[in-house]
């Protein structure tokens, strides 16, 4: 028997919709013909892969099995042709890139444009997303690499450290503070800080050090998302602590006012992931590098 990798494609599809149609879709496919290949490889192993339904189809036992089976053929196959890309020198085929809000707010747009512009025949897939989600995606396989704050866990993963990133004092016009000027914020009258969830490595890295230098804050309010939380301090007398590579595009304009910390000192680590498994195709390492170049930029920035 030989196994059709287009039909496991298919399979996987049909799998991860749960929808014929959808399925086809996604595969650009017509749906008698998707459902012929499903209904071969179910001929071919002598099991029944779904269970059909007025809602969708539903895998069986042994279609769950088999999924785990074609996943691994799939990203085995996709590496082998990584593989022999990176011999021939060709910097092409597809990445899936999860990125921490940071760097979606701060450098990306400037990597992408030379990135796309140098590498054209590599297509991009970006995701946002927070440092514990990405790490799980990573693991799991859903995306190829991930830059990110270094996860609690990194069983698995190799970790290649992009830059420690200074934490800055963000505020908005309102709040009256000096553009640029170092400071304690001891000596930040009527601080009230926006800062995520307790779930997210930032908010640990804060309070950490808030506990350690024993500064009492006035006031806290959690915004889980970094757009809310600018939006919001933008038009308030709330600051917030974010790391210097999410605000270098706002230097110098009017919406935010950016106060180096000098005390406490904090420091936000950033980190390339992927799996130990799976070394970084040669379109992944171009792409690291071009942002570790820009990291390396923000870093170097005297403020």
């Amino acid at each position: 028997m030989t196994l059709d990798l287009k039909k496991v494609r298919h399979f996987v599809a049909v799998y991860e919709e749960g929808s014929i149609s959808k399925a086809a879709e996604r595969e650009n496919i017509a749906q008698p013909a998707l459902t012929v290949h499903v209904r071969q490889l179910e001929a071919e192993f002598g099991a029944k892969l779904f269970e059909r339904s007025a809602r969708g189809v539903h895998p069986t036992p042994a279609g769950t099995h088999f999924y785990g089976l074609c996943r691994d053929i799939l990203q085995r196959f996709k590496a082998m042709q990584q593989e022999m890309q990176d011999i021939g020198g060709a910097v092409a085929g597809s990445l899936r890139i999860g990125l921490m809000p940071s760097i979606c707010r701060g450098p990306l747009a400037l990597v992408l444009t030379r990135y796309a512009a140098a590498f054209p025949a590599v297509e991009l897939a970006i995701t946002e997303a927070y440092s514990g989600t990405l790490c799980q995606w990573v693991q799991a396989g859903a995306i190829d690499f991930a830059v990110c704050n270094r996860p609690a866990s990194a069983a698995g993963l190799e970790a290649r450290l992009l830059l420690s990133d200074r934490l800055m004092l963000v505020s908005g016009p309102e709040k009256a503070m000096q553009p640029l000027l170092p400071c304690r914020l001891a000596d930040v009258p009527e601080l009230k800080l926006v800062l995520p969830s307790r779930l997210h490595n930032l908010r640990r890295l804060v309070d950490h050090s808030l506990r350690a230098t024993n500064f009492p804050v006035v006031k806290t309010l959690e915004i889980d998302g970094l757009s809310a939380t600018m939006s919001f301090i933008r038009r308030s007398d709330w600051s917030t602590m974010i790391p210097l590579t999410a605000v270098i595009n706002d230097i110098g304009e009017s919406r935010f006012v950016i106060n180096p910390i000098l005390d406490p000192r904090i420091t936000s680590d950033i980190y390339a992931i992927h799996p130990v498994a799976h070394p970084l195709p040669l379109a992944a390492q171009k792409f690291v590098e071009y942002l570790r170049q820009d990291l390396a930029v923000i870093g170097a920035t005297k403020l």
